[in-house]
C-alpha cells in the first residue's frame, strides 16, 4: 500500500481505524482545535463534507493540542463541542501530537512529503504567517521547514491512491477556490 494507507489511527470513540479503509476516496485531513481563532472553519468543513461525501470525499479531523494548548479537552468534550456548536458529522479521531518526539506517524508522513504550502493572501495572512513562525520557533527552537504544520486547521488533500495532492496553511479558508479545485480534481480522477 502507498501513502497514508499503511497508517492506523484511533477514532474519537477509541476504536482503531486503518486508513486503508479510505482507499479509493479523496481525503481532506485537518488538525482541528476547539479554542482556536480558526475554529469557525468547522462550519465550512461540514459544508464541504455535506456537498462532496456522496462523490467520494472523506474529511478526517485530528484534534491537536500542540499549538497554544487550544484543544485541551477529553474525547467526550471534543465530540460534545463539535456536535453542539457545528453539527460535525465527518470523522473525528483521538487527539494527535504533531510537534516533538512523539509525533503521530500520519503527520510524520504528511510533513515528510515537504510539499510547498499554499498560504492565504494579503496583510492579515502575512501577519498570521509571522505569528505562526514565531510561535513555532518558541515551541521547537527553530523556524519551520518546508512542509511542516505550523498551526491548527492545517489542511492536506489526499488522492484516491493515498498521495498528498494539496497542502494548505491554516489561514486558507476551507472554501478557498484552490482547496475546492484540488478536491474536485481528485474526485474526477
Amino acid at each position: 500500500m502507498s501513502g497514508v494507507y499503511g497508517i492506523s489511527v484511533v477514532n474519537l470513540e477509541g476504536n482503531r481505524v486503518e486508513l486503508s479503509k479510505y482507499k479509493g476516496k479523496v481525503l481532506l485531513i485537518v488538525n482541528v482545535a476547539s479554542r482556536c481563532g480558526f475554529t469557525p472553519q468547522y462550519k465550512e468543513l461540514q459544508r464541504i463534507h455535506q456537498k462532496y461525501r456522496d462523490k467520494g470525499l472523506s474529511i478526517l479531523g485530528f484534534p491537536c493540542n500542540d499549538f497554544a494548548d487550544q484543544e485541551p479537552g477529553s474525547a467526550d468534550d471534543i465530540r460534545e463541542f463539535c456536535d453542539r456548536k457545528y453539527g460535525v458529522t465527518f470523522d473525528l479521531f483521538e487527539r494527535v501530537t504533531i510537534r516533538g518526539n512523539r509525533s503521530h506517524p500520519l503527520y510524520e508522513y504528511l510533513e515528510g512529503q515537504r510539499l510547498p504550502v499554499v498560504r492565504g493572501n494579503g496583510l492579515k495572512a502575512k501577519l498570521f504567517q509571522g505569528f505562526a513562525s514565531m510561535m513555532f520557533w518558541m515551541k521547537v527552537g527553530r523556524f519551520p521547514q518546508a512542509g511542516e504544520v505550523q498551526w491548527n486547521f492545517h489542511k492536506f488533500v489526499i488522492s484516491r491512491e493515498g498521495e498528498v495532492k494539496g497542502h494548505f496553511a491554516s489561514d486558507c479558508d476551507p472554501l478557498d477556490s484552490e482547496i475546492i479545485t484540488c478536491i474536485e480534481r481528485g474526485l474526477e480522477e
